[in-house]
């Protein structure tokens, strides 16, 4: 039973595409502004008259340029991090198979399937619309039953019949450029906090360190604005078509498998409850997966401990002190209670202020509600 794109789902994506055009041509035009400012600045300005339409025109265009760089290879970033095996033949539990089979009932391209040797069950589907390509990890194929599988499977294939892949895709890269800088503003906030600290503890530091503090907290709040405006516009471009996207490959894979109750379980079984390390929905792999959940980011080096950059820039501890002397003890005290009265309740603050994500798909609950009545239908 050949699949149609869904039709609500199609005009919501074209509404999400115009915007992500909008949001980088208007990137765009204020890179552009502030080139020709710093080089007005810099005596070397370049004088180009192309007239309001044309101006509009080049960014337009420039925008679109954009926006199709990141349809294209945007999807690599959300699987940078991990080591792909292409499945050769039909694969672990014939899961390339079962896609080439699910493939031709839903009358789209055959995707190729690559395994993530990760723990986490997980599945995504990444790629350009004529060559996408199913990720799936191994704890997804210890903890789905066939049923399961064949569901999961056939919801990764609903999303190239509803042709979603490209503009999931190009969102997915800005959402890996928001969490990138979410990275960096975390860094750059433990240097701010450490200076501050150094700066207050030694005294005579207030002085020398103020004009480091000052740049270190303007380009801190610069790159939290940024931050943040990319987070926003992602929120509106995900709220556009985000819940609508996964409905619709929900009902695709109940169409193709004729078992929305295999599709529920599988969602129950993947989105387990269990409390996840970071924000998942500010990373590129859960805006693309089968529930909100990111593929195997490990926060530590591979043996388990601080890197030097985190050693570095963690607050001063007697433990690493052989011997401490009243001076250092006094520095821990004061250290300490700076971190408490102070900074640690201003953190808490601003977390609490900017704290909000933006949301990739519908609760898992109502997913199954809607796939639960799904199947009493099918069985009446």
């Amino acid at each position: 039973m050949p699949l149609s794109p869904d039709r609500r789902l199609q005009l919501r994506i074209a509404g999400a595409l115009a915007l992500v055009i909008a949001v980088n041509g208007a990137l765009l035009a204020v890179l552009a502004w502030i080139a020709s400012r710093a080089l007005s600045a810099s005596g070397r300005s370049v004088s180009i008259e192309l007239g309001l339409p044309l101006s509009i025109g080049a960014v337009l265009l420039g925008a679109i340029g954009l926006v199709a760089t990141q349809a294209r290879y945007g999807s690599r970033t959300a699987v940078s991090g991990l080591e792909l095996e292409a499945v050769d033949g039909d694969g672990p539990r014939s899961v390339a198979s079962r896609v080439r089979r699910l493939a031709a009932q839903a009358d789209v391209p055959a995707p190729s399937v690559a395994v993530a040797d990760r723990s986490e069950p997980g599945c995504l589907t990444v790629g350009r619309q004529r060559s996408p390509t199913v990720v799936l990890t191994t704890g997804l194929l210890e903890k789905l039953d066939d049923d399961e599988l064949e569901a999961a499977l056939a919801h990764e294939v609903a999303h190239v019949a509803n042709r979603d892949l490209p503009v999931v895709t190009a969102v997915a890269a800005a959402v890996a450029i928001g969490d990138r800088l979410l990275e960096r503003e975390e860094l750059l906030r433990r240097v701010l906090e450490n200076t501050v600290l150094i700066a207050f503890v030694t005294g005579i530091g207030v002085i020398v360190f103020a004009i480091p503090i000052l740049v270190l907290g303007m380009c801190y709040l610069l790159l939290s604005a940024v931050a943040r405006a990319v987070l926003g516009a992602n929120a509106i471009v995900l709220g556009l078509f985000s819940r609508a996207r996964e409905y619709a490959a929900d009902r695709g894979a109940s169409r193709l498998t004729g078992n929305p109750a295999a599709l529920a379980s599988a969602l129950e079984t993947l989105d387990d409850g269990a409390r996840p390390r970071r924000d998942a929905r500010v990373h590129a792999s859960a805006t693309l997966g089968i529930v909100p959940q990111p593929l195997g980011l490990e926060d530590a080096t591979e043996d388990g401990e601080e890197s030097w950059v985190e050693r570095f820039l963690s607050p001063v501890s007697l433990e690493r002190i052989g011997d401490p002397t009243l001076f250092d003890r006094a520095v821990t005290a004061v250290g300490g209670w700076l971190r408490e009265q102070l900074v640690a309740p201003t953190a808490a603050a601003v977390r609490r202020l900017l704290g909000w994500r933006p949301s990739t798909h519908p609760p898992t609950e109502a997913r199954v509600d809607r796939l639960r009545a799904l199947e009493r239908r099918r069985r009446e």
